[in-house]
């Protein structure tokens, strides 16, 4: 498998699950289109990435006009593109009476609404190689289960897991695959380390008891990602992978 002459968006490259995934399509041979709000973190992964014409914008991807236009920037320079990794998220734990409007205003601008922003954009605009492409929504586990003060960011993933699987209907009969992928808790990113912040080393130790394999880590994403994203997923469209070491097998 590989991604050789692919050109791959990514958000959320800057850190975590979105750097781990640029590493490595980039290893495997694709040219990338990256976004994050760290200009600094970004500058630093592109002297790590394998191959060269990679590109990046460091922006809020809340600002729709300034996303469109960094999109047809890009195409116009590295052509249409073969696939898309919606990576950027965010998360606030915080019990129910604390969840306001603004809270789910949010994590659903970043989480949802943005992946599928830039998905319309490219479709809107034919920015897609018109023999086929793949997009992969980074979910969560707790899209899927439940989980206490996690609600909006809970709904925010369930709404990208559901959101994903009428995209794939709408999008194959221009040969777009739309798979989702819903990890566990994954170890050393900034979301899981704000998380351990505001409870204990008790509690991580108790969270890691309940994954038989362990917490992920981001190249466990990544590495599903590159899947989707590659030939060898071409049949498969409008499923959610579930990445999470065990945890929901109980």
């Amino acid at each position: 498998m590989n991604l050789n002459n692919k050109k791959i968006i990514i958000t959320g490259a800057s850190s975590g699950i979105g750097e781990a995934s640029a590493l490595l399509c980039a290893e495997m041979g694709a040219q990338l289109l990256l976004f994050g709000r760290n200009e600094d973190r970004l500058q630093n992964l592109l002297k790590k990435l394998k191959g060269s014409n990679h590109e990046y914008k460091a922006f809020d991807l809340t600002e729709s006009k300034e996303l469109e236009s960094a999109i047809i920037e890009a195409h116009n320079i590295m052509g249409a593109f073969d696939g898309l990794i919606h990576s950027a998220g965010i998360q606030k734990t915080m019990p129910l009476q604390m969840t306001n409007a603004n809270i789910f205003h949010q994590q659903y601008q970043v989480n949802v609404i943005a992946g599928f922003d830039i998905c319309r954009i490219l479709q809107k605009k034919k920015l897609w190689n018109q023999q086929g492409a793949s997009i992969v929504f980074i979910a969560s586990i707790y899209g899927v289960t439940g989980v206490g003060a996690q609600l909006a960011y809970s709904a925010s993933k369930g709404a990208v897991i559901s959101g994903a699987k009428s995209l794939s209907i709408e999008l194959a009969t221009s040969y777009i695959r739309v798979n989702s992928i819903s990890p566990g808790m994954v170890e050393g990113t900034q979301m899981t380390e704000g998380v351990i912040k505001r409870f204990s080393s008790e509690w991580e130790k108790q969270s890691k008891s309940e994954y038989p394999l362990g917490w992920v880590e981001p190249i466990d994403v990544a590495n599903a990602a590159f899947f989707l994203l590659s030939d060898a997923s071409r049949k498969i469209t409008g499923t959610n992978m579930i990445v999470d070491g065990g945890f929901c097998a109980k």
